[in-house]
């Protein structure tokens, strides 16, 4: 994706860093080469806008739901039982 134009941050990079900048989960620096970028680059703009609505829309599908306590509780008494064996070859 690329809408032709050189950029100092290349689009497959960027494409790369969405989902971490998003989530506001991106150092400083690759944050101000994505939003430079996306200031810049209409494809990768409508690319961002995509992820980010599909972000929020999963997100207020999920808080609908509430799990209840016990079922909770099961669940992580069952993570707690289990062991991994690891073997070294």
């Amino acid at each position: 994706m690329s809408c032709g134009n050189p950029h100092a941050t290349p689009c497959t990079e960027v494409l790369s860093l969405l989902y971490v900048y998003i989530d506001e989960e991106i150092d400083e620096v690759h944050r101000i080469e994505v939003t430079a970028h996306l200031g810049e680059c209409p494809p990768c703009v409508e690319h961002f806008t995509v992820e980010r609505r599909m972000k929020e829309r999963v997100r207020a599908a999920c808080q609908a739901e509430q799990v209840p306590d016990q079922v909770r509780s099961r669940i992580i008494a069952r993570i707690q039982q289990v062991s991994i064996t690891y073997r070294y070859e």
